[in-house]
Parts: C-alpha cells; structure tokens; sequence
C-alpha cells in the first residue's frame, strides 16, 4: 500500500495546493479561468496529441475495453437519471406540458428531468482528462492509449448523450419563434468539432497513421508543452474548487457513492466478468471508472439552467474522498509505477 501512495500522494497533493490557494485567497482575481484556459485549450491537448502520434494505430481498436468502459458508463448514468427523476404522476408533475404559465407542472417536469441528466452526467463522468490522464502516466507509460481510450469513450457516450438530452429539454422549454422544432445533433456536434480535446486526439490519429517521423523543433515544442499538462492541470482541478461549499445532503452522498464505488464495480464487472479484456486494460479502465466526479458535469449543468449545489459539492466531497478510494482501487488491482 505504501507503494501505492507513492504514486497518489503526489498527485492529489497538487489537487490540494490548488485547492488551499484558492480558499485562502492566495491567487489573484480570475487566476483560474487561466489556469483552466491554459489547461484545457493548450497543454493537455498537447499531451494527448503526443500521446496518440506515438501509439500504434492498433492500440486504440481494443473493441473489449471501449464496449465494457462505455457500457458501465452508459449504464451508470442511466440508472441515475432514471434514480433522480420524480414520479410522472406526482400531482406537481400530472398535466402534459402545456405552452403557457412559467411554472406550469409540464415545465416544472422538464426542469426536474434536466436535473436528473445533470446528475446522470455528473455519476458517470470522471475526471479522465485532468485526473487520470497524470496519474495513469505515473503508473507506466505503457497504460497512455488505455487511458486515452476511456477518454474518446467518455467524451461520445456520456458527455455527448446528457448534452444532447439537456439540450433537448432546453428547446422545450424555450420553444422556438416558429413553433417548430429545431434538430439537435448540431449543437452537440458543433460542440464536440470545436473541443481542443476531440481535434488534439484527431489530429493524433491523423499523424499517427499518415505523418511522417516528428520534425525536431515541433516535437521538441509539444514535450515541454505536454509536460506542463500534468501539474497545471492537478492544480486547476483543485483551485477550481476551492471557492465551493461542501454540504452533504442525501443527494451529494448518493451521486458520491455511485461515482466512487457503483462505476468501478461496475466497470470491474463488465470488464473482467463480461467483455474479458486484457488484465491490463481492465485495470486501467476500473481505475478511470473510480475517479471522482470532472468540473465538466458542474459547468454543463449551469450552463443549461440546472440547480447545481449538489452537483458543486459532490464534485469537492468526491474528489477529496477519492484519495482514499482511487488508491485502494489501485492497490487492489495491484498496479504500481513501471
């Protein structure tokens, strides 16, 4: 277990720097959205584009990891929304949604199923790209297109679906000027063209089956660009969620519980019992099932007008927990830096 933390310690020390800095006032005004800026539009897809250029093309075909990953995930959230939703025939939601009073039960319906995707999103979505992309690297390089895998996975199951319901629910809520309805598929598709993480992964595969050796002075700009991905962007989980309030209501401990303890078993269970993949990808993939809760489920829910206290809490409250329970995860699969 020593050696485990080892490897943990490091990693979730730089979470809790970031994390004290911004509570105790330490970084100056918008220091994060910087941070987060820097981050997540320039050094962590420089990692994953260097991670994927220098993979063979095969490595990211493993059918059996992406099929047992995506399903637990899939199923997760979908367990969850449905765990969330309210009764339909609750006398606050019993009338079909009619186009008039703000309050009306019908709206007030489609708010509650907005929050039960926003929870959906927040139990199944880990912190894959921020948490477990640094920490599967300080296990072994060997795990990088495992990990980079359960990223894609997660970014076109999970991410992808509770956007589009959101959106959904969204445009029913507004209605449109004409009265029709107006498609979904490019607002989540324009969503995902325009991520950094979806073109640097892209652009990896592309260079990967039909670049050439990388040029020096590029190769040589990506490494130390990748290489701050790591610590910065340790650091910004925790100082993005320094400035929360943690409350642990009945809601937080169940969206805890399902992320931290529910996902990895679950994932363990269609991995190894299921799909039978390789032991180590099964491993890599119950490790990024047993991260906790990514900023990304906090964002998106705000972003669609959803109440996000429970949602802000169990993102901290999870991520704190999660040293304890991602490093018996990771004892228990008996992995440790190669």
């Amino acid at each position: 277990m020593l050696r485990v933390l080892d490897v943990t310690l490091p990693v979730f020390a730089l979470v809790f720097c970031g994390y004290f800095a911004q509570r105790y006032r330490m970084l100056p005004e918008r220091a994060v959205e910087g941070i987060n800026a820097f981050v997540f539009s320039f050094a962590l897809p420089a990692m994953l584009f260097r991670v994927v250029s220098t993979q063979p093309v095969a490595s990211f075909g493993d059918w059996r990891f992406a099929g047992g990953f995506a399903l637990a995930s899939l199923a997760v959230f979908l367990f969850t929304r449905a765990a969330a939703l309210p009764r339909r025939d609750d006398p606050e939601y019993a009338t079909d949604t009619p186009p008039a009073p703000r309050d009306d039960p019908g709206r007030r319906w489609l708010r509650a199923r907005s929050a039960a995707s926003a929870y959906g999103l927040n139990a199944a979505h880990g912190n894959v790209g921020y948490l477990g992309v640094p920490l599967v690297l300080e296990l072994g390089q060997q795990y990088a297109s495992t990990i980079v895998l359960a990223i894609i996975c997660d970014i076109f199951v999970v991410i992808m679906l509770s956007i589009a319901l959101l959106e959904i629910d969204r445009r029913r809520l507004r209605g449109s000027a004409d009265g029709r309805p107006r498609p979904v598929l490019p607002t989540v598709a324009g969503g995902l063209v325009r991520s950094p993480l979806v073109l640097s992964i892209a652009a990896g595969l592309a260079w990967a089956i039909w670049g050439p050796p990388m040029p020096a002075v590029p190769d040589n700009f990506v490494r130390i660009l990748s290489a701050a991905a790591g610590p910065c962007a340790l650091f910004a989980i925790g100082a993005s969620l320094g400035d929360r309030r943690i409350a642990l209501t009945p809601t937080v401990r169940a969206l805890i519980s399902m992320k931290l303890i529910a996902h990895p078993a679950l994932a363990a269970l269609l991995l190894v019992g299921v799909f039978r993949a390789a032991p180590d990808a099964a491993a890599i993939g119950i490790l990024a099932a047993s991260l906790p809760a990514a900023s990304n489920s906090f964002i998106i829910a705000q972003r669609y007008g959803v109440d996000a206290r429970d949602i802000s809490a169990a993102i901290v409250a999870g991520t704190f927990g999660a040293l304890a329970t991602v490093s018996l995860v990771i004892w228990l699969l008996g992995l440790t830096a190669r």
